[in-house]
């Protein structure tokens, strides 16, 4: 297909089974909705060469997520940051396709289940307080277009 062409080599990823780049290694130009049906147990080391990613704890990009930017990830920690979530490994992951900012659109709530008062963005903000948003946390999103 011409999608497929045009975003041949905009996404590089190399995923290992074990920590610290070990074991069992594949790679990857688009997306994988488990990697338990390539003969992997799990990801556990992940290096990331082109384009952003997301990564899933479970398989079918269920569970918690995390960004992964370019650079090399050798154990969960490097994937897992600050979030205090722990999970030690990946089972599924995709490229985050979002060249385009004009079309991607969200509404935060301050409550859960989209209740409460709402915020719609559709451009980057560094401070919500300062755009007007009085709450220091957002309890529900809901992604209308866009990553």
């Amino acid at each position: 297909s011409s999608e497929a062409m045009d975003t041949l080599g905009q996404y590089k990823i190399t995923v290992w089974e074990e920590e610290n780049f070990q074991g069992k290694r594949c790679e990857f130009l688009m997306e994988c909705p488990s990697i338990m049906e390539r003969g992997f147990r799990k990801i556990r080391s992940i290096k990331v060469e082109s384009g952003p990613w997301v990564g899933f704890e479970y398989p079918e990009y269920q569970g918690q997520q995390f960004i992964l930017e370019k650079g090399d990830y050798p154990r969960w920690e490097a994937w897992s940051g600050n979030s205090g979530y722990r999970t030690e490994h990946l089972l599924s992951f995709r490229p985050i396709k979002c060249a385009n900012h004009n079309d991607s659109k969200a509404i935060l709530y301050e409550a859960e289940n989209f209740q409460g008062h709402k915020f719609e963005l559709s451009d980057d903000y560094p401070s919500l307080q300062a755009m007007g948003w009085g709450n220091k946390e957002v309890a529900s999103i809901k992604v209308n277009a866009g990553a």
